[in-house]
């Protein structure tokens, strides 16, 4: 089958024929028709993350069933799913109390074990949702970026009268916005630069009553001229980036609750300080769990989370070179790539 597999640090991947994985007693081989490109698989392409090479990364996928193991049950050919990246052991305590992204000995498909940029993936069947028969294989491959958001504003105690601001207008925080408007926040902010302006525009037919362009602008006093001097009471980070720790810190109101979503790769220096003084609280969180994802399945397929504003892009697998330089130039939103061509 062809596949992309990064086979070693620093730049360079490959596009080539490798063989078919092999269908464990657990597992099923899935067909895969769409898989988005995620963030975390740029690092990955780029050989800036150190992952076990060789890999094929991919992770938002969806597809058809063409072989189940033998221990399988529920499951058939032809059946059409999205799976989810988190495949816990089972047995230690988090996976025990459903909690399994903090599992003892997590495995991410396309991170940790072979994954979905490629024609056909295996993966435990304890980790599929099953696609209703009008869902697009292009909505069963979003529910991951969907659900990495969802169980951030899932853990939020928001109110009609709280004031939250998303950091990082990608994927995952167009999604959360949406997210946060189902919870009923009162006013949404989202922050971006220069390099966000599309997405920006995005965030503001999805559901934003403000934008800031950092870039430009300043965001804390932006936010002090939106909130009356108030402050924000949330903060969502949904870029894990450096500079934009301070930003959060100085723009959350005394007792304000910064919850973040994306992956810090560096360290973040922080005014500890300030959050005993202001007592203000932090919350991480890390994918999510099964329950999450199906719940997330649903509220796409429901019409109540959108998709299709989100995917501006769509390349063939064997042309993963252009997908990536597209995903580097930031012009996409969301990728998504066809194994067998579009």
């Amino acid at each position: 089958m062809l596949a992309v597999v990064k086979e070693h640090m620093g730049p360079g991947f490959a596009i080539k024929d490798v063989p078919m994985p092999v269908c464990g007693e657990d597992d099923v081989i899935v067909k895969v028709k769409s898989v988005g490109f995620c963030g975390s698989d740029g690092p990955i392409l780029s050989g800036t993350r150190e992952v076990p090479f060789p890999l094929i990364p991919g992770h938002e996928f969806a597809g058809d069933i063409v072989e189940v193991g033998t221990k399988v049950e529920g499951w058939k050919e032809g059946d059409r799913v999205s799976a989810c990246i988190v495949i816990g052991c089972g047995n230690c305590k988090f996976c025990i109390e459903g909690n399994e992204p903090l599992c003892d000995h997590l495995t991410e498909t396309g991170i940790h074990v072979d994954g979905a940029f490629a024609e056909y993936v295996r993966v435990p069947a304890k980790v599929l949702v099953k696609l209703r028969d009008t869902t697009s294989y292009d909505f069963g491959a979003a529910v991951d970026p969907v659900a990495s958001a969802y169980r951030t504003v899932k853990k939020m105690p928001i109110t009609s009268k709280d004031t939250v601001m998303v950091l990082g207008p990608g994927p995952i925080g167009l999604y959360a916005i949406q997210l946060l408007k189902l919870r009923g926040a009162r006013k949404i902010i989202v922050l971006g630069a220069d390099c966000d302006k599309d997405r920006l525009e995005m965030a503001k037919k999805l559901g934003a009553d403000y934008t800031i362009n950092n870039s430009v602008e300043d965001p804390v006093g932006r936010v002090r001229e939106i909130t009356d001097g108030e402050m924000l009471d949330f903060v969502h980070d949904c870029a894990g980036a450096v500079p934009l720790v301070d930003i959060a810190m100085n723009t959350l109101k005394k007792t304000g609750h910064y919850y973040i979503t994306g992956l810090f790769h560096q360290l973040a220096p922080t005014d500890l300080g300030k959050v005993v003084r202001s007592e203000i609280d932090i919350h991480g969180t890390i994918c999510y769990t099964r329950e999450e994802f199906k719940e997330c399945l649903q509220l796409i397929e429901d019409g109540r989370v959108e998709v299709t504003p989100m995917i501006t892009h769509h390349y063939a697998l064997a042309d993963m070179e252009k997908a990536f330089e597209m995903f580097c130039s930031r012009q996409a939103i969301k990728i998504m790539i066809h194994p067998e061509g579009i």
